[in-house]
């Protein structure tokens, strides 16, 4: 194999100062156009590919920013780095993406990796709002934005949904449709999916129908919702007790549907079920879903447009954006079959 070309050969071969070498790859004009098309003609000529990790360190910048969100494979988590893509690319920045998996030894770990790799940066869904990760980044003065939860600190930019209101309009539109039972279906132990059953409860138990609550917690997937059913029609006699359940995501208010379908239970003429997220394919499940819809590409958008404006502007005031939520009424909810609207907007 032969041996990498260097700008000093590049240099050499040129009959020029590495100095000039350098000018030319970074286009300053003022190089003389004989000897800008000389070098260019070599490293074009040798294939030769500048180190940009060198040429950044009189700049201190690499264009590149570290995106740790917590479950890769969720498309809530996918729309959300195609929104900060989107920001990202246009204003010349690269994404580095990792996945924590819910897990903050390795979030921080992740975090850490991303500060030795030399980025801008950093964007994060973080496991918990004042974690390990945000004092790592906090001591070594990187620039860094929390996405899909909200922090006391008012030094911390981020950019959340208001998931209170997103459970309390879950609430309110199964308050109106005359259910018997209402169950609350929580997921992971994170700020968001916690505000949203709260939101939800609160609803419920203010209109004075806390008594017909049940809350069931740790139901985070497709699996754990399928798997839970037996349980709910055994323990709430879904089977005869017209029954709202809301659910932390849509994965899990999938998995309740076809649990629900595979024990012969209606839905939504017996049972309603309303998720949260809006993921791509909720409108075209089988049972179109009811679900309380994150705006997520916007969400990565502003994120990346605020870390960008705390790259630039080390005074930046840090934004701290909460995001509406809507309510879209599809099939799998009562409502749906009603005189209630299809859409409901706060």
């Amino acid at each position: 194999m032969s041996k990498q070309l260097t700008m000093s050969d590049i240099a050499r071969m040129a009959g020029v100062s590495i100095a000039t070498v350098s000018r030319v790859l970074s286009n300053h004009p003022m190089v003389r156009e004989e000897t800008r098309n000389r070098v260019l003609s070599l490293v074009k000529e040798h294939r030769y590919e500048p180190s940009y990790v060198a040429r950044n360190l009189s700049t201190r910048r690499t264009h590149t920013i570290g995106v740790v969100v917590d479950d890769i494979s969720n498309p809530f988590f996918m729309e959300l780095a195609k929104g900060v893509e989107s920001v990202l690319q246009k204003n010349g920045y690269t994404m580095l993406l990792t996945s924590s998996g819910w897990d903050t030894a390795k979030e921080a770990d992740l975090i850490r990796t991303l500060l030795r790799n030399r980025v801008d940066g950093v964007l994060l869904t973080p496991v918990h709002p004042e974690s390990e990760s945000t004092d790592v980044m906090r001591r070594n003065g990187v620039p860094f934005v929390v996405m899909n939860c909200h922090s006391d600190n008012e030094s911390v930019s981020y950019v959340s949904t208001d998931n209170v209101e997103g459970g309390r309009l879950a609430a309110e539109l199964m308050l109106r449709t005359n259910l018997t039972r209402f169950l609350c279906l929580s997921g992971v132990p994170h700020q968001s999916t916690s505000e949203r059953a709260e939101g939800f409860m609160h609803e419920i138990r203010s209109n004075g129908r806390g008594d017909d609550l049940s809350v069931y917690d740790e139901v985070r997937t497709f699996d754990d919702g399928y798997n839970i059913v037996p349980s709910l029609i055994a323990r709430n006699r879904l089977d005869v007790v017209r029954t709202g359940i809301f659910t932390s995501n849509d994965f899990v208010a999938m998995g309740i549907l076809e649990g629900l379908i595979a024990h012969g239970i209606p839905v939504p003429s017996q049972v309603s079920v309303i998720g949260y997220d809006d993921i791509a394919f909720a409108e075209r499940y089988r049972i179109p879903l009811t679900t309380v819809i994150q705006a997520k590409h916007s969400m990565g958008q502003l994120a990346a447009d605020e870390l960008l404006e705390l790259i630039q502007d080390r005074n930046h005031t840090p934004a701290r954006l909460l995001l509406k939520p809507r309510l879209i009424v599809r099939d799998s909810c009562i409502a749906a079959h009603t005189h209630e609207p299809r859409s409901a907007v706060p």
